[in-house]
């Protein structure tokens, strides 16, 4: 692996920020109180900022526990609505008034955070053997630690973001069928789907949250990947990248296709109307209702259904593909999910409590409410066995997560092109062109997305072309690994034969 001076960026503050509204302004940190002199133990104010509403019960919950066990101190846990995180954070970022404690986000990664030395290092968090207990992947350079040292603590587990297909049984039941005739391809959904339209009135098959851009990147990359496995199904940065020949392929023809057939789903009257307005959590609502046989989204979808709706009569299953063919989800040691400690907190101590108490009871709590699985592998293993629906999506998940080739893995200097990349990828993504094709405004899909094939390598090899310019060794052969062979796990040795 070389190990160029990604030390020696220069990150600007400018390219961190973003227009931010008046509303939900970052709260300030809470400040000490003085406590009762006779308890020898001064009150402390930690603040957390939290961006998973999924996991905002769990939280508050957790947040009252330790507070019953440490009285001293005290957790402020400000409610932010994910969609104003981002904005909160950059703000937080740009006048160095992070709260003590807080979720990660994509707009400012972790080594942007780490080289604007906003951040504290969790290494006396880590020891090796707390390390070896997390899934194989986690502590990946760029992701959780740089040069060695760990400055993210996972939330969720890294395997995480995997979609599914839930069932609905009462809308199963109300159209004649069972279990049994949940669809695994692409022509039984149009077959049941058509059993469905002529037994009920008002039911649809299939709803999506098509609003919802990061679940529309994600299953269409899934999907696609039944298709054209080389094509990377991630949503993220390098979503449709082909790690074969070091090239963006969003045209690829398991995209396309996919797009294809979520059109003809809408012109067959199989996919709800309001799939085109709604969100995610819109959808599962009415999904819940009963208005709909099928709903796609990830498997933190058990709880929201079960707590959120009241509603438990579904189950799950992989997503239809074409023709029945595997489909698999890349895992590249990102850690999508954690949070940071801001190096100018004035009480550590407090929150090595507070983060030690969050990897023991946290995990456990989302485990058990069925909002998603836990990065240590023996809490997972000692799984509650009463939610039936949750083991299951769980199940499923693990078993499309695939550990694929990353840059970050080969050369530390690709991390430096990602931030240059961030500031230059297009804004466009496989959720809105799905939005402007269903909506009639995109006519020919596949020449949309061969511009954003085009648009994402020009970016790419301007970012490599810039980190490059600065003396840094970097060039897309760190991007590109001729002997993947997709499905099959990426292993260490084979990062090694490159380098041989």
């Amino acid at each position: 692996m070389k190990k160029t001076g990604w030390l020696g960026m220069v990150v600007a503050f400018g390219t961190l920020l973003s227009a931010c509204s008046g509303e939900n302004e970052a709260p300030q940190r809470g400040a000490d109180n003085v406590g009762d002199p006779s308890s020898g133990q001064e009150e402390v104010t930690l603040t957390f900022w939290s961006r998973w509403p999924e996991s905002q019960p769990v939280f508050e919950q957790a947040i009252q526990e330790f507070e019953d066990l440490h009285p001293n101190i005290h957790i402020s846990f400000p409610s932010i609505a994910s969609s104003q995180y981002s904005a909160q954070l950059q703000a937080a970022v740009a006048s160095n008034d992070l709260p003590d404690i807080f979720s990660n986000h994509a707009s400012i990664p972790t080594d942007q955070l780490v080289q604007l030395g906003l951040i504290r290092d969790l290494n006396d968090l880590f020891p090796p053997e707390k390390k070896a207990a997390f899934y194989e992947g986690t502590w990946t350079e760029g992701f959780t630690t740089m040069d060695g040292n760990v400055y993210a603590l996972p939330h969720f587990t890294p395997r995480r973001f995997a979609n599914v297909m839930f069932y609905n049984l009462d809308v199963l039941e109300q159209a004649g069928l069972t279990e049994a005739d949940v669809p695994a391809s692409w022509s039984e959904l149009e077959e049941v789907g058509g059993k469905i339209r002529r037994a009920t009135e008002g039911v649809y098959p299939l709803i999506l949250g098509i609003k919802t851009d990061w679940l529309m990147n994600g299953l269409i990359g899934q999907m696609g990947s039944a298709i054209n496995p080389d094509v990377l199904p991630n949503d993220t940065a390098y979503s449709g990248f082909n790690y074969q020949t070091g090239t963006y392929e969003q045209d690829s023809a398991g995209i396309v296709q996919t797009m294809e057939f979520i059109k003809q789903l809408q012109e067959e009257k199989l996919l709800h109307p309001n799939s085109l307005v709604i969100d995610y959590r819109e959808a599962s609502a009415l999904f819940a209702g009963g208005q709909a046989a099928f709903v796609i989204d990830g498997t933190f979808l058990t709880s929201e259904l079960q707590k959120n709706n009241q509603f438990d009569r579904f189950g799950v299953a992989p997503l239809p593909t074409k023709d029945g063919k595997p489909q698999y989800y890349a895992f590249q040691g990102e850690t999508k999910a954690a949070v940071h400690v801001s190096k100018q907190t004035k009480h550590y101590e407090e929150v090595k409590l507070f983060l030690s108490f969050y990897m023991d009871r946290i995990y456990a709590l989302q485990m058990e409410e069925g909002i998603e699985g836990s990065p240590i592998i023996a809490q997972n293993e000692a799984l509650p066995s009463d939610n039936a629906q949750f083991k299951q999506a769980q199940t499923i998940q693990d078993e499309t997560f695939i550990l694929s080739p990353h840059q970050y893995s080969r050369n530390l200097a690709t991390i430096q092109v990602h931030t240059e990349l961030n500031g230059k990828k297009p804004k466009e993504n496989y959720g809105k062109i799905l939005e402007g094709y269903l909506a009639g405004q995109i006519p020919n899909v596949e020449t949309a997305l061969g511009q954003l094939a085009a648009d994402y390598n020009a970016a790419l090899e301007a970012s490599i072309a810039k980190v490059a310019a600065g003396g840094t060794s970097v060039s897309l052969d760190d991007y590109t690994f001729p002997n993947w062979v997709p499905f099959e796990p990426y292993t260490q040795d084979q990062y090694d034969e490159l380098d041989d």
